[in-house]
């Protein structure tokens, strides 16, 4: 079963006669519980393919379908709450709240939304990410694989609909790297958690269960 899709989707920037078509008609289905991989060169659209499919930004013609909600069709206000409850994202730079320490930053959006963190689903989580004796740690004393791990498994605690990551491993060390993509195919597993991962590395994109190419705004799989 499809959980995301897009249809004809197109994105474009500035104004004639200085138009940047960054998507060109992009069609995409990615099933429940896949692990796939989206890779392409700097400039090839992959970036602004991944705001799409997320809600962080509205296409310009065509669609994005997540769980059967048709994002374009939300407005602001209801596309925040969608986003936070409905999808994870996993950042190439953490982005761990440095005042807080790893049990508040994986459960922080649980919390904004006026509800009680799942306890014994995350403490599932935080086990298989062998954070167990970090959790009372302040971001700055963890490493950058640590780091990512927390990012990992704040993106997994809502359980959303679809986890989305930009670059995940894009600041980590090769054999660090190694263990992120082994946990995500891990947690992807486990839970029949669907992940669409960009990335501009081969041997990072084809660890995952499908390698998607796109090549300047156009998918050529």
């Amino acid at each position: 079963m499809s959980i995301l899709s897009t249809t004809n989707l197109t994105k474009q920037y500035g104004k004639e006669p200085n138009v940047v078509n960054a998507l060109k008609g992009i069609d995409l289905s990615i099933e429940q519980g896949e692990f796939a991989a989206i890779i392409g060169t700097s400039g090839s659209g992959k970036s602004t393919l991944l705001n799409m499919l997320g809600g962080l930004d509205r296409p310009t013609s065509g669609s994005v379908r997540v769980d059967d909600f048709e994002l374009g069709k939300l407005n602001d206000e209801d596309l925040t709450v969608f986003r936070r409850q409905r999808i994870g994202f996993i950042f190439q730079n953490y982005n761990l709240v440095p005042v807080l320490n790893v049990y508040e930053n994986i459960t922080m959006p649980i919390r904004l939304d006026g509800k009680k963190p799942d306890r014994k689903f995350i403490r599932e989580i935080i086990s298989l990410l062998g954070l167990d004796e970090k959790i009372y740690n302040m971001p700055n004393t963890l490493s950058g694989g640590q780091q990512q791990r927390v990012a990992i498994a704040r993106a997994l605690a809502g359980k959303p609909a679809i986890v989305l990551a930009d670059e995940p491993t894009g600041n980590l060390d090769s054999r660090t790297s190694d263990e992120v993509i082994e946990l995500l195919k891990v947690t992807s597993r486990k839970y029949s958690q669907t992940i669409v991962m960009i990335t501009h590395n081969p041997e990072i994109a084809a660890q995952a269960d499908r390698c998607i190419r796109i090549e300047d705004g156009r998918i050529c799989e």
